[in-house]
């Protein structure tokens, strides 16, 4: 699989999407996550969570190219406390509050960190690092929450994010 496919499968999280099956039954949900080399997909709905192996799968199609909810027969925008949300309903231990100051703090302690161990930086959007041009990384920032579809360079990343301290 090439690097820009697994990009475009990591793009579909928090988006609606349709699952056809291989057993003729289609699964529709928002996509928590998704792995860029296995293609294996996990979505939730307002009610379950579940797990799609990429062999079970025939196709995939993007609903909704929006992060968007209805509210009261109104379609309107899934905000990051929406996505915060449906964390701490399905992963409770998991989930680590920051502030938006809090966070744009953290942020730029980690670009001066991996500036310091000489590794390109790139800030993209309000929350996302991009380190050497191929690991996305989001808050809280430390090396559980980063990702990319090549483990060797995430793999190094995650090595140098281990001595950065995200408290």
């Amino acid at each position: 699989m090439s690097e820009s496919e697994g990009i475009k499968l990591l793009n579909l999280i928090g988006k609606l999407v349709k699952v056809d099956l291989v057993n003729d039954t289609t699964v529709t949900g928002r996509v928590y996550t998704v792995d860029p080399e296995t293609h294996n997909f996990i979505l939730q709905d307002s009610t379950t969570t579940t797990f799609l192996p990429h062999s079970n799968i025939t196709k995939y199609t993007l609903i909704s190219d929006h992060l968007t909810k209805h509210v009261a027969g109104h379609v309107t925008p899934v905000t990051l406390t929406d996505l915060r949300e449906i964390d701490e309903k399905y992963f409770p231990s998991t989930v680590r509050h920051i502030s938006k100051e809090n966070c744009e703090e953290l942020k730029m302690r980690l670009v001066e960190h991996l500036q310091r161990h000489r590794v390109p930086v790139e800030l993209r959007g309000e929350e996302e690092v991009v380190v050497a041009g191929v690991v996305r990384c989001r808050p809280p920032y430390d090396r559980t929450s980063c990702y990319s579809t090549n483990d060797i360079v995430l793999g190094r990343i995650q090595s140098i994010l281990a001595t950065f301290d995200v408290s």
